[in-house]
């Protein structure tokens, strides 16, 4: 019972430490992945005296995508009906050119303020509208959900630094007599400290293995799913291979560095 408890105060802080990285992760691929869509359905209006080549733009403004010219019939079509042919005539020579531009990737507020002053000191456009107000409500949401996942990984990290220097100087105590008579008889290091390595290896696979679970188990809820499609957006799948690799390597970096750290502290004093 007493060693299922210390198994437990090792694994508790390593779950919650690789879930928070797992999660940040995972918020890191749904923002990624939601700001790629949005850069499919967001384009830049110009308006243009005259035709603009899309070679042209592209080499004088960084980061468009592709140009298209919208079309004016609907408008003029409009119109046939209380203004005669000639004047339809004289009105499509008049009015300007209309274009949406889209981009290579969806920008930050100051690089869509660049953009926009860009196109317009090409003398080529005469106005630009990039839907800001929208644009910079979408961009702030996503930078707020990037660093409130940072913070929370950060916090999460703290705490479990704590707890598991906590918890290894218990272990080092309750072994410390045995490791004496080892060291009396002249064992290296690694073998001193042997049975402590040992136990939080078994801990990091034991961790990495319940957070790989509810990671893939996660996904399939159906509460999620409906959260998900409620939201437009994608849940992406976790990779047992590379996601778990990771995982265990961030696990077992973290508690050998811990274990080791904590046994060299208590062998100077």
């Amino acid at each position: 019972m007493k060693s299922l408890k210390n198994h437990l105060s090792v694994i508790l802080p390593l779950f919650v430490l690789l879930f928070s990285l797992q999660f940040t992760f995972l918020t890191d691929k749904i923002v990624e992945d939601y700001s790629k869509k949005l850069t499919q359905d967001y384009s830049i209006v110009v308006v243009a005296p005259k035709t603009l080549s899309s070679a042209v733009m592209k080499s004088r403004v960084k980061g468009i995508k592709s140009i298209e010219e919208i079309s004016s019939k609907k408008i003029l079509d409009r119109l046939k009906g209380n203004i005669s042919s000639k004047n339809i005539s004289l009105l499509k020579i008049a009015l300007p050119k209309f274009y949406s531009m889209k981009l290579k990737s969806f920008p930050s507020v100051k690089e869509i303020e660049r953009i926009k002053k860009k196109l317009l000191s090409t003398g080529l456009v005469t106005k630009v509208e990039t839907f800001s107000k929208t644009h910079n409500r979408v961009y702030r949401m996503f930078q707020v959900l990037k660093n409130t996942a940072f913070v929370f990984s950060v916090f999460i990290l703290i705490i479990s630094v704590l707890l598991m220097f906590k918890q290894m100087k218990i272990w080092l105590l309750e072994h410390r007599e045995r490791m004496s008579v080892m060291a009396l008889f002249g064992a290296p290091f690694w073998m001193k400290s042997a049975v402590l390595y040992r136990l939080v290896i078994v801990d990091s696979f034991i961790s990495t293995i319940l957070v790989a679970g509810t990671f893939i188990f996660f996904p399939s809820i159906e509460k999620v799913k409906d959260f998900a499609q409620s939201m437009s957006i994608s849940i992406p799948k976790f990779d047992i291979l590379i996601d778990t690799s990771i995982l265990l390597g961030v696990s077992l970096l973290f508690s050998l560095f811990i274990v080791s750290i904590v046994i060299r502290k208590m062998n100077k004093e």
